[in-house]
């Protein structure tokens, strides 16, 4: 599968790494090329998709990471506000399907599902609710 992955903080990172290393093809869109550096980070892992420094939220640069071509689509950077700006623009512009957003107010998270019909993922949540399991064990 084709996947534009947006964002490369720690989850973006990781998620790159893990998803090329099932066989998947990456391209990765970024604002601060600092954040690239954390693709280096990994042992035994060197990148091979392609990495964009730019704007996700501008739809010339989406063009150029490869939205028109990919299969999916997962808008995972720190901002909320990126994410889901990107993952409107490739939802409803590109015509992509399979759009992930990464939502890290709960409020947040149900309105861009409800309004926005995006799949979203909400880490604040997420790790509330594996923490309550470890300690209800």
């Amino acid at each position: 599968m084709n996947i534009l992955v947006i964002g490369c903080d720690q989850v973006g990172a990781a998620l790159v790494r893990d998803l090329e290393r099932i066989g998947h093809d990456i391209s990765l869109i970024e604002k601060d090329s600092e954040q690239l550096k954390r693709l280096d980070s990994f042992d035994d892992y060197s990148f091979g998709g392609t990495a964009l420094v730019g704007d996700p939220t501008d739809p010339d640069v989406l063009k150029q990471g490869g939205v028109e071509n990919c299969d999916a689509v997962a808008a995972v950077s720190e901002d909320d506000s990126v994410n889901l700006m990107a993952a409107q623009i490739a939802k409803s512009i590109f015509q992509r399907e399979k759009v992930i957003c990464r939502v890290s107010d709960p409020h947040l998270q149900v309105l861009y599902h409800k309004a926005y019909g995006l799949e979203t993922i909400c880490p604040t949540i997420l790790t509330e609710q594996a923490v309550f399991r470890a300690l209800s064990k």
